[in-house]
């Protein structure tokens, strides 16, 4: 029998701060500030003792006659994992920020309307209480600047400052850098900025999504899914089998509505980290730092109501080299599901499949057929 177990305690509360600013009094901006402090204590025993059985040792003779002792467990190989050795006491600390603004607008049916300043702030820290070590401080912030648009940045500073050890490699000491009267060492930090455009995302750029077109699709759309309930109700009670249609939409002039839903999302990210293949600065005891950013770009383009089509791909701005270019086309055919998938790139490979959509018999009628991942496939 393997098993373990543990112990965990948590603490935490919210802390309110509101301040009404003196300029814009016309606006009646209001800022509220939340604080979120927390507390854990987390122990885990130490299964390596006799007690617990998990590990045991035995004697044997080498071959220059010494005899030594050796340590194994009894549950080496078998499926499932068992328990490491060592006492664990953590105790951890976080403190979470967020920063809104309310603002009074004549465009919300309430009269006012909440801005976003800082989504979250937040640094955590932890110590090891059976090691006596503290870990390293990790800062978070998130930022939604609009509803399409958002930026995160994590950084991370060491706790311990590098030291030389006797064979001259660099190694972390055991006095921290607050001993020596700085925040941390500055390891790096990443961020990322992403960005999504859509249909609508250029009816709001030139003026084209009015309040009439919003009442008149809203009520566009209430009609089509009360005919869509009543034609599954319908369906149900004739039980014919046959598929269920969608009702037509007409534009202001009478003709058919053209449709074709798609979305394109843009998202840049960036690293900066310590270069440790690098020469160590022996004054200050820091290595260079290192750029890395890359630019992804993933969407989805829906052709009618059955046809689905997926992509994505990048630019790795550091090796210079494109990402791995994926393509998913899906297909709907009522009974069964096709998709097709194209894989561009330094492995490049397809698959392409036809399954039920009953969840009984989707691996019972299937036909598959793809291309060996381990060989490039050349396209004509």
């Amino acid at each position: 029998r393997v098993y373990d177990y543990n112990m965990s305690v948590s603490m935490n509360t919210k802390l309110y701060g509101m301040y009404k600013p003196l300029f814009m009094k016309s606006k009646e901006i209001v800022l509220r500030h939340v604080i979120t402090p927390s507390v854990s204590y987390t122990y885990t025993p130490d299964f390596g003792k006799s007690r617990y059985g998990y590990y045991e040792t035995y004697t044997y003779t080498d071959e220059n006659g010494e005899v030594r002792m050796a340590e194994y467990s009894p549950y080496e190989g078998s499926p499932y994992s068992y328990p490491g050795k060592g006492v664990s006491q953590n105790v951890s600390f976080s403190l979470k920020n967020n920063l809104e603004m309310k603002m009074a607008s004549d465009k919300d049916t309430t009269g006012y309307k909440k801005i976003s300043l800082i989504d979250d702030l937040s640094g955590s820290l932890s110590y090891d209480i059976a090691q006596k070590r503290w870990s390293n401080l990790s800062l978070t912030a998130r930022l939604k600047l609009t509803k399409s648009y958002t930026f995160n940045m994590n950084a991370t500073f060491a706790t311990y400052a590098y030291k030389f050890d006797e064979n001259g490699k660099v190694v972390e000491s055991d006095r921290t850098e607050w001993s020596y009267g700085r925040f941390g060492r500055f390891q790096g930090y990443s961020g990322s900025f992403s960005y999504t455009l859509n249909n609508d995302t250029f009816k709001k750029l030139f003026g084209k999504g009015d309040d009439k077109d919003k009442e008149k699709d809203k009520k566009d759309t209430d009609t089509e899914e009360d005919d869509e309930d009543l034609e599954e109700e319908t369906d149900k009670q004739l039980n014919s089998g046959t598929r269920k249609t969608e009702n037509a939409t007409l534009d202001p002039d009478g003709y058919l509505a053209f449709k074709l839903p798609w979305s394109l999302s843009l998202s840049y990210s960036y690293s900066i980290r310590e270069d440790r293949s690098k020469q160590i600065n022996i004054k200050t005891m820091r290595y260079p730092y290192s750029l890395t950013h890359s630019l992804n770009i993933s969407g989805n383009i829906k052709m009618g109501s059955r046809w689905n089509v997926t992509y994505s791909s990048g630019y790795d701005f550091t090796s210079k080299e494109m990402s791995m270019t994926t393509v998913n086309i899906t297909r709907d055919l009522h009974c069964f599901n096709m998709s097709c998938g194209l894989v561009f790139g330094p492995y490049t490979s397809y698959n392409f499949s036809i399954r039920a959509n009953s969840a009984m018999l989707t691996d019972a009628l299937k036909w598959d057929q793809r291309s060996n991942t381990g060989s490039q496939v050349t396209w004509y």
